[in-house]
């Protein structure tokens, strides 16, 4: 158990001090932090010397706790009440009422704190002030003295931890287990000799290798499904949907290559490459001159697969790193470097072949393919050829 004095609310900065001027918010925000926390028992102390209604900490212990299940009143400075007046009321809960009650303390002074007068002897002192004054000893027990204080928080302390008992046992297991899931993480000790460090670095590399494989093959996904029973797609798996996307949007049944080209384009491209050849009998240069912009247009988006590919592996190996090298991070946003440079070098070179294989699709015009020579060559329609 963990006992916690909370300062009071404080509402205007002490002049000369180094307190904000949001002081009250700061003061009221702390002790909500710790109020509003359900094993938290409330001690809420209020001065008998004020009207008990108008206690902000009163109020903050009805709103945190509404059922009263956990706050004790404490009534002090019973001792430097006016004349004629007492706390009787107050401590049968008869102005404001608490499920658990209140119990009136006589405190030591100031004056006893400086001259180091002993605890023992301010118990005594409150034991025989309550038992002599005339309101306070015609009280039942239950109602004033230290003594009252400690027996009534012990018992609601009890009953307070035997309900919340199976709750902490159960914080207290999954604290373990992440712990030892932590220890697991953070591996085997440093080694102090250079080449057990150098095997330590080696197999971390090589468990990053072999995680980043894994992640592009699917099975460390498979891994991380069963665990988290997620469904998103990952690795490799992700790579060829970005794939799929791109092929699908140019091989869709009403995707045209010439959906650009009006009969007035087709006409005007016939005549332009016409020259002296005979009419009816279009040049090959008029096919290639329309195809060649259509290919050149499949260059971008494929780059732009490049480069959307490239993020998803680096992401994806930022991930592996940060998890692979937990214990070193300088050493692993080293690796990174040299993980980032390699791929680059790939990336430019992926980017080259692709270029150089739309360039060749452009220099050459395949004429034989089987779909082409069948469909696409015939001068007499199919239909007009049977009605003959």
């Amino acid at each position: 158990m963990s006992l916690i004095d909370l300062p009071g609310i404080t509402r205007i900065p002490l002049k000369g001090s180094d307190q904000p001027q949001n002081i009250e918010e700061i003061t009221k925000r702390m002790a909500l932090k710790y109020v509003t926390d359900k094993r938290t028992i409330i001690l809420c102390v209020i001065p008998a010397n004020i009207d008990i209604t108008t206690s902000e900490a009163l109020q903050m212990a009805q709103t945190t706790d509404a059922k009263g299940l956990r706050t004790i009143g404490v009534i002090t400075k019973i001792d430097i009440m006016d004349k004629g007046t007492n706390a009787k009321k107050a401590l049968l809960g008869q102005e404001v009422s608490l499920r658990l009650g209140y119990v009136g303390v006589k405190l030591r002074s100031q004056q006893d704190i400086k001259s180091g007068k002993p605890i023992q002897v301010a118990l005594e002192d409150e034991k025989q002030y309550f038992a002599k004054h005339p309101v306070y000893s015609t009280m039942g027990p239950g109602y004033t003295g230290t003594k009252t204080l400690s027996d009534k928080l012990s018992k609601i302390l009890y009953t307070h931890i035997k309900h919340n008992l199976p709750d902490i046992i159960k914080e207290i297991g999954e604290r373990i287990m992440e712990v030892k899931e932590r220890l697991t993480e953070l591996g085997p000790p440093m080694p102090e000799e250079p080449n057990e460090k150098m095997q330590m670095a080696w197999t971390m590399v090589m468990e990053f290798c072999a995680r980043f494989k894994n992640a592009i093959s699917g099975r460390e996904h498979v891994k991380k499904q069963r665990k988290e029973k997620g469904q998103q797609y990952q690795g490799g798996a992700q790579i060829k949907i970005m794939y799929y996307h791109l092929l699908k949007e140019y091989s869709r049944p009403d995707y045209k290559v010439t959906q650009e080209y009006d009969d007035d384009f087709l006409n005007n491209a016939i005549i332009l490459h016409e020259g002296d050849s005979m009419p009816g009998f279009p040049s090959a240069d008029v096919f290639v001159s329309l195809i060649q912009p259509q290919i050149e247009q499949l260059k971008n988006p494929a780059i732009d697969l490049i480069q959307d590919v490239y993020n998803y592996l680096e992401d994806l190996a930022t991930n592996i790193q940060s998890e692979c090298f937990i214990r070193f991070p300088s050493f692993g946003e080293e690796i990174m470097e040299k993980i980032i440079d390699v791929m680059q070098e790939e990336r430019e070179k992926t980017r080259y072949l692709i270029e150089s294989i739309i360039e060749s699709e452009q220099t050459y015009m395949f004429t034989n393919d089987p779909e082409y020579l069948n469909t696409r060559t015939d001068i007499v329609t199919v239909s007009y050829s049977n009605n003959t």
